[in-house]
Parts: structure tokens; sequence; C-alpha cells
């Protein structure tokens, strides 16, 4: 029996790694180009696959909604994410009601506890794909997308400012993996013991994600830290 990527129940399905949804269905895209080839899966018990399904199609809206991703999270967005508002008109309710104007932009309040749920996830199950064992201890993350720009703290922007620095340096020469790059790549620094892992949505959409050496001080969590509160 194989035993699910988050915990010891028994799998029942395959969850997708990152989900499928974040991918373009064939009827939105030309003639011929298929972007849900070689999806990467882990298996999974019931209540780490589908029920989580609300926290897929958040993190899709907050992803697509993000300055500067490339025409794939584009158009995604102008066909999926709209057929998915038309569809069900509280979660557009709910996303507009945390939206407020930027200068002449829109910008969103992120609902952390949902991101932070989603991306933990996400984190244990490429660990899961890459070195084909659980990760079962803490880990943390850094969403390069995101900055606070309601009462701005000029400390913590220099401290996103510097922690993307130090990302693009260490993972300059470090290949990207994945099959659908437009949509999803991602790279690794390190061995299954303690690593890096870098994340990329639609080209420009980034985070960094780090799984810490057993000895090391529990990470600290990123809202802890940061509390960054809008994307822009």
């Amino acid at each position: 029996m194989v035993s699910c990527y988050m915990c010891d129940e028994i799998a029942v399905s395959v969850e997708h790694v990152p989900p499928r949804c974040l991918f373009p269905k064939q009827k939105d895209l030309p003639r011929g180009v298929n972007l849900r080839r070689e999806l990467l899966t882990v298996p999974a018990c019931a209540h780490h696959n589908m029920e989580k399904s609300r926290e897929d199609e958040y993190f899709l809206n907050v992803i697509v909604g993000i300055e500067g991703i490339n025409a794939v999270g584009i158009e995604h967005y102008r066909h999926q994410v709209r057929r998915q508002f038309a569809r069900n008109n509280s979660l557009l309710r709910r996303f507009k009601s945390r939206s407020f104007d930027f200068g002449d932009r829109l910008a969103h309040r992120i609902e952390i506890e949902r991101l932070d749920s989603f991306i933990d996830q996400l984190a244990r199950g490429l660990y899961f794909v890459h070195f084909g064992e659980k990760w079962q201890r803490l880990l943390s993350w850094f969403p390069e997308f995101l900055s606070r720009i309601t009462e701005p703290d000029p400390q913590h922007e220099r401290a996103r400012l510097s922690t993307i620095s130090r990302a693009e340096e260490m993972f300059s020469t470090t290949p990207y993996l994945g099959a659908n790059q437009g949509v999803f790549t991602y790279q690794v620094v390190g061995t299954k013991q303690e690593c890096e892992m870098r994340l990329h949505f639609y080209g420009t959409a980034r985070i960094l994600l780090t799984f810490p050496h057993p000895l090391a001080a529990h990470p600290n969590h990123f809202r802890a830290l940061h509390e960054q509160r809008g994307a822009v």
C-alpha cells in the first residue's frame, strides 16, 4: 500500500503538483498546443487532495493577478479564471471586497492563512516529487511576488529585496525543471537533508522554499517576519 505524500493515510488518488487548474485547458490554447502534458503528481489521501480544491483556485486567482506575468498567464486569466468567476459570484465578491486602488493599479490584500496552507502542501509535494521521500519537518517560504504596499516599512522592503537578490545569485546557474515551463518550473539547490527551491509561475511570479537541516533552528515563518499585505 502506498501512503499519502502528506500523512500516513492510504493514498486513494494522485495530487497534481502544482494543481492542474494552473495549466490552461487545450480548448483555450492554439491548435496542437498542450500545456497539461507530463504534469507532476504525488500519491494522496482524500483529505489532502479533494479537500484543497478551493485553496488551489484561490492561489490561481492570486498568481494570475501579478503584474508582469507572461502571455500564458494573461490568457489563462482571460479564459479559465473569468469562467470561474462567472460560475461562482461569491468568489468574485470576496476578491473584490479585498481589492483597493493603488495609484493607477488595482491591488489585493492577500488572505495569508490560505496562502500559507496552499504553499505548505505544494512545497511538501514538490519535495516528494524531487527526492521520492516525505518532508516531515518544518519549512519556510518567501513569496517574491508580494510587496507590502499598505503601511510600507523600509526595513521590511530592504529585507525582501535582499532575499530576492540572494536567490538570484544562488540559482543563477541552476537548471530549470518541469515539462511546461511557460506555466511552471522550479530549481533546486542542495540535498534531501537540506535544500532550497525556487518556484516560477507564468515566468515571473516566484516563491522561495527553504527545507532546513534537522539540526538547524526552526525557520521563522514568513508571516511573522514580513506581514506582507498586498500583491502588486
